[in-house]
């Protein structure tokens, strides 16, 4: 894939609502994001574990999200990220927060009461990183303008 087709597909979710369980563009949440720019990209995930989950899920059940997410794609070390690599990061004691990569220093994501944005993988957010997802081996290919 291209990167202007990469942005393209990023810019088309810029500014969506957060919305518990939201797939659509009427609103999303972080793993219905990650759902619909990979399937944009051509890469089938899940959307869920198939089972309801409340916005408190994680209380009950503190690693659920972290098992789904490692039964697909292949842990990359967190000094090499890429473009279109989930990223996934512990939000107090549980993971419970996802996103892809753009670049190398920026992700696109959305969190409860925001849209959804772009933002810097800086100090606020490396502390959380606790992992990384690569579903696709080719480079994302980069031509000059």
């Amino acid at each position: 894939m291209e990167t202007k087709e990469l942005e393209a597909i990023f810019q088309k979710y810029l500014g969506i609502p957060y919305r518990h369980g939201g797939r659509d563009m009427n609103g999303v949440d972080c793993l219905g994001l990650v759902y619909l720019i990979y399937r944009d990209c051509g890469i089938e995930i899940p959307d869920n574990d198939g089972r309801e989950y409340t916005k408190d899920w994680y209380k009950v059940e503190p690693d659920r999200y972290l098992k789904g997410i490692r039964r697909y794609g292949k842990e990359v070390p967190l000094d090499s990220l890429k473009p279109l690599d989930l990223v996934y990061f512990k939000m107090g004691r549980a993971v419970t927060h996802t996103g892809i990569m753009v670049d190398e220093k920026s992700f696109i994501h959305v969190l409860e009461g925001t849209r959804v944005h772009i933002s810097r993988l800086n100090f606020k957010w490396e502390r959380r990183l606790a992992g990384a997802r690569r579903f696709i081996e080719a480079d994302v290919e980069r031509k000059e303008s």
